[in-house]
């Protein structure tokens, strides 16, 4: 088995909002504009070198609505011979007002993934810079909820909108309220902090040197960002929707100062940023350029001295210097919950890595009844052996790739009475066995 290839194609920069945490802010944003054949002819390479690969693919831009031709590339695309993990529209949800669009892109996409950052029209013309309507935004999110398979909204949490965090929460579950049975799932992430490195085909017309700092929620004002979330969760959870706070190398001690939970990075597991593709122009998806490359967001960060002892200190990138500078301070994470948290995280870890998408992964667990943290605990011991700290482990755990660990979990599994155990070692190996004999990556 190898990694489900992840790419994001950003095919014009064209948006109407002029977002300030927007990592295309600055891009000239009218002739950064791939043409149809270009684009077609894009689709045609990924297809050359990921034919029987699982591809999770996202249309981003800049904004792909725009585009008068995004009906006609989407339905070449699906014509690819792929094997779609899914394909992923990245929107923020205006022009999805007119329903005949919604209605033809949502028959062609397997999800969503919908900016949405205020709850009314005042917070809408503010962070969005724009003079776009907070009610075609409102009406764009009724019809993607009407139309589309599945609906992710990403919120981020700025200094505009931290102290209604609840208030947007609502917001999106009375736009679906007429559509309730939608799976919903709702992303935040802080600003995130990026550097731009060597100009390449991606990042070539960006403000080098730029970060979001000016983005970000007063750091004295953490405790209030960290209850909003909490009720935003808690208004969520009651209509079946994860909350979830993203990780883009967020140091692990701010995550859980906001969401009481830690990054992945904080287990020296990979994320967001280090396995998907960023593709632009003239075939760039042979550059293989990851997210990582092209925005580099590790530079200029800092390991003070609370960092010194921390449970994460070794694979915790640190706080970014433009933060500590606004307040922001490291705090050492709790080592007996971190200890406690590690054996959940990697046995989620494991199953989205090998089942790969959300939705599909929710839909295949939620009718087993199992004892998670108990099969976590197994999972983890077998996986660590005898070691001598939670160093140890995180770091032999964190060289297994996903396969070896799904394999572990389900030969673990079936030694468990719990008859449901045996059904998700069923799944686990069905879908290893689904990956037999495909070749690696080019």
């Amino acid at each position: 088995m190898t990694a489900t290839v992840n790419i994001v194609i950003k095919s014009l920069y064209a948006c109407a909002h002029q977002c300030g945490f927007c990592h295309v802010l600055h891009v000239p944003r009218n002739i950064s504009y791939m043409p149809t054949a270009q684009v077609k002819e894009t689709f045609d390479r990924i297809e050359e070198m990921f034919e029987g690969r699982r591809v999770e693919l996202e249309m981003s831009g800049g904004e792909f609505t725009q585009r008068k031709d995004a009906v006609e590339l989407i339905e070449y695309l699906r014509t690819k011979r792929i094997w779609w993990s899914s394909l992923v529209l990245d929107t923020m949800g205006v022009y999805l007002a007119d329903s005949g669009l919604a209605r033809a892109l949502g028959a062609l996409f397997d999800k969503a993934n919908v900016s949405i950052h205020a709850c009314d029209p005042a917070m809408h013309t503010a962070i969005s810079g724009s003079a776009t309507h907070f009610e075609d935004l409102e009406q764009g999110l009724g019809n993607i909820f009407r139309f589309f398979p599945a609906v992710f909204t990403n919120t981020s949490i700025n200094r505009l909108n931290y102290h209604r965090l609840a208030d947007i929460a609502a917001f999106i579950l009375r736009t679906r309220e007429a559509s309730r049975q939608a799976p919903l799932y709702c992303l935040y992430y802080l600003p995130v902090h990026r550097e731009y490195g060597a100009a390449n085909k991606e990042n070539r017309f960006r403000i080098h040197g730029e970060d979001n700092t000016d983005w970000l929620p007063p750091a004295a004002d953490l405790p209030r960002v960290r209850s909003q979330f909490e009720r935003a969760r808690f208004l969520l959870a009651r209509r079946s929707a994860p909350a979830v706070l993203r990780d883009f190398n967020l140091p692990a001690c701010i995550q859980h100062a906001i969401s009481g939970t830690f990054p992945e990075n904080a287990f020296g597991l990979p994320n967001f940023m280090v396995d998907c593709y960023f593709t632009d122009f003239a075939h760039p998806i042979s550059e293989r350029h990851t997210l990582e490359d092209v925005y580099p967001s590790r530079f200029r960060r800092t390991k003070t001295g609370e960092c010194g002892n921390c449970a994460a200190a070794e694979v915790c990138p640190g706080m970014p210097e433009g933060w500590l500078a606004r307040g922001y301070e490291a705090k050492r994470l709790d080592e007996s919950e971190y200890e406690a948290a590690l054996p959940i995280q990697v046995l989620n870890q494991t199953l989205f890595g090998l089942f790969h998408d959300a939705v599909r992964t929710r839909r295949l667990l939620q009718g087993l009844q199992l004892d998670w943290a108990g099969v976590a605990a197994s999972f983890f011991d077998a996986l660590c052996g005898e070691v001598s700290s939670i160093g140890d482990a995180r770091s032999r755990i964190s060289r297994l790739p996903v396969a070896e660990r799904a394999s572990v979990l389900a030969l673990q599994l079936r030694r468990m009475a719990n008859p449901d155990c045996p059904a998700l070692a069923g799944l686990i190996e069905e879908e290893l066995g689904r990956f037999a004999g495909v070749a690696c990556c080019p």
